[in-house]
């Protein structure tokens, strides 16, 4: 069935691109990425998968708490569990909620829209929430400095040498923080406060800006100075009156794309910004509050109870999340298998992000796709690195960590093709590199092994 719709989406794809010229292209419907499902899977032999799993968790690193939960993905069932029904500190393991959510609410094929708008020598920085919105992370796209250089080739036809600059980051409403966040995470940059301006920049000082989105409009006038356009004044924060009319516009990676970026680096902002867009376009409200409830709903809407389960941010920094190993085995499960979603959303997307005229269905799909695979990129880079490592190429998951909190969940694939999700969360760590590794054991164990049902 995925194959099929694969299939059709990639025939509209380019029957569009040959009747749109290069101009409204943007418009077009094209799929972030392709990740085909894996070679057939097979029923595991429950049995023997389990004495490998009771084996491997014997371990007395384990022993400080920990909940396990393992299913076969040819039918969803459980192989075996432990502790799963805990709700635990998931850390970044939260992202997979918030992906989810995204991937369900927001058209996977959409894009952000980032504009410059101008009236009475007033230039407005329109904040899309865009989180990719920078200097360097995306320079093919939603580039700062190539929208201040279009800004100005517009102005100058205007006759226009001088303006006043300000922000508008009126789309998510005021900065907003998690109440249990802590200092240190600003201090160190793990997080700035959230807003619908937020300039991704990865040379950046360590510490936060106090205010991302008025950092985000002086970042643009100094690029206006450079394309000789006077900025009078300091970049102040204003609403884009109603008659300015846009001046440049830059777009962003597609929804699908943003989802697998934040979960493989695990990206603390991009993750909190689109948890609040997702809000606005089905709540109509970007609130924290919102944000977090919706996560949980949006996941029950995938048929996985959340009475147990508690979120406070869409990151993962707060310690006040709490998911059980079983919910995210099951998550996992379910974006691969692609449920009928029936979805109502009560919010608006036209004026700030673009989606193409036909609209990809309701899918969770890029939550697979955005898992990182062992020894290949983004946080499981330098996992399973050893020279013959069994899970190099084979386990794909999202890791999680904060103090005292080792998490790991995703797929692992055996010998001969048992093709199983995953959910490892340990607490009351005391040896973080040592609990790492032996996770990784443990999948190195299930990924060698022949464990298939013999029929």
């Amino acid at each position: 069935m995925r194959k099929k719709k694969i299939a059709l989406i990639l025939s509209l794809v380019m029957f569009t691109a040959l009747i749109q010229n290069s101009s409204t292209a943007v418009e077009s419907n094209e799929l972030s990425s392709i990740v085909l499902e894996p070679v057939k899977s097979v029923a595991g032999d429950k049995t023997k998968i389990e004495n490998l799993l009771t084996r491997e968790l014997s371990n007395s690193l384990f022993a400080s708490g920990y909940g396990v939960s393992f299913r076969d993905i040819s039918d969803g069932s459980i192989i075996f569990e432990s502790n799963a029904d805990n709700s635990m500190l998931p850390a970044s393991l939260t992202k997979l909620y918030t992906g989810a959510s995204a991937a369900i609410t927001l058209d996977p094929d959409a894009k952000f829209v980032t504009r410059v708008k101008y009236l009475d020598n007033n230039v407005y920085l329109v904040g899309a929430g865009d989180p990719q919105l920078g200097t360097d992370s995306n320079p093919n796209l939603a580039n700062l400095a190539d929208l201040a250089e279009e800004t100005a080739k517009k102005l100058k036809q205007f006759n226009v040498f001088e303006v006043n600059v300000f922000v508008d980051d009126s789309l998510l409403g005021k900065l907003q923080r998690p109440v249990d966040w802590l200092d240190s995470y600003f201090q160190n940059s793990e997080i700035h406060l959230i807003s619908s301006l937020n300039l991704d920049n990865p040379i950046a000082p360590r510490q936060a800006p106090v205010d991302p989105s008025i950092t985000t409009g002086q970042t643009f006038a100094l690029y206006l100075l450079k394309n000789d356009i006077k900025v009078i004044g300091v970049v102040n924060r204003k609403i884009t009156p109603k008659d300015a009319f846009e001046v440049a516009t830059k777009y962003s990676k597609s929804v699908a794309q943003l989802i697998e970026d934040f979960l493989m680096t695990s990206n603390n902002q991009d993750s909190e910004i689109i948890a609040r867009v997702a809000s606005l376009v089905s709540e109509n409200d970007p609130s924290t509050d919102a944000a977090t409830e919706l996560l949980l709903k949006d996941v029950e809407l995938m048929g996985i109870s959340s009475v147990d389960n508690t979120l406070s941010d869409a990151s993962g920094l707060s310690r006040s999340n709490k998911i059980s190993a079983t919910d995210l085995s099951q998550l996992i499960y379910k974006s691969i298998k692609n449920p009928e979603i029936i979805k109502q959303n009560k919010g608006d997307t036209s004026k700030f992000m673009i989606s193409p005229s036909t609209q990809i269905p309701t899918d969770p799909w890029p939550l697979f796709t955005g898992l990182a695979t062992g020894n290949g990129l983004g946080t499981m880079k330098k996992r399973f690195d050893e020279a013959g490592s069994p899970g190099r190429g084979v386990v794909r998951a999202k890791t999680g960590s904060l103090n005292r909190v080792i998490t790991l969940a995703g797929t692992v694939t055996t010998k001969d093709n048992v093709f199983i999700s995953f959910a490892i969360l340990v607490n009351r760590v005391e040896q973080p590199r040592a609990v790492r590794e032996v996770i990784d054991d443990l999948l190195n164990e299930l990924a060698k092994c022949n464990c298939a049902a013999i029929s």
